[in-house]
């Protein structure tokens, strides 16, 4: 995988096509639409819902070469994804849908190739196989969460917003 591709594709997605709110929206449009069934997971209106996912997305693009904090990230999303109801199958489906809706996206101003398309297509699997595996395995990543300043139900302590992640 080519991190710099990734990198690249999403500053992109913050400049062009009305940038992440519209990219944000659209991923929710979609969602909804394709994937009905997923609906009822989500309490918070796509008008904000966005916003988190947006944040998650630009924190895991920040930390994808710093495997010592994406990893932990990624690991309490996917302990947090256990209250939220969220299912194996349901990672498959948010995969395919932002992958769909990034190239859309890009698309529209810009080029969306085949490398860019493998390249978001291998991480969204890397993102979806540790946040699986974290869910399904909670008890395996409880010292490294703690650790990392995550409780041992993925939030991170002393903040309401845990899809925010500071780089040192």
């Amino acid at each position: 995988m080519d991190t710099s591709i990734i990198a690249e594709t999403f500053a992109r997605a913050k400049k062009e096509n009305g940038g992440l709110k519209t990219l944000g929206l659209r991923f929710y449009e979609r969602l909804f639409e394709k994937y009905p069934s997923v609906k009822p997971l989500f309490h918070t209106p796509p008008e904000e819902q966005h916003k988190k996912l947006m944040a998650s997305i630009g924190a895991i693009v920040a930390c994808v070469n710093h495997p010592e904090t994406m990893l932990p990230y990624l690991r309490a999303m996917g302990v947090r994804h256990i209250a939220y109801k969220a299912e194996d199958g349901h990672y498959a489906a948010v995969s395919e849908n932002l992958l769909t809706v990034l190239e859309e996206h890009l698309s529209k101003e810009g080029e969306w190739t085949d490398e860019m398309h493998s390249n978001w297509q291998e991480a969204l699997t890397v993102v979806s196989t540790v946040m699986m595996d974290a869910a399904n395995h909670p008890e395996q990543y409880g010292d490294e969460l703690i650790n990392a300043g995550y409780q041992a139900d993925g939030f991170k302590a002393g903040t309401s917003k845990p899809w925010e992640l500071a780089l040192s």
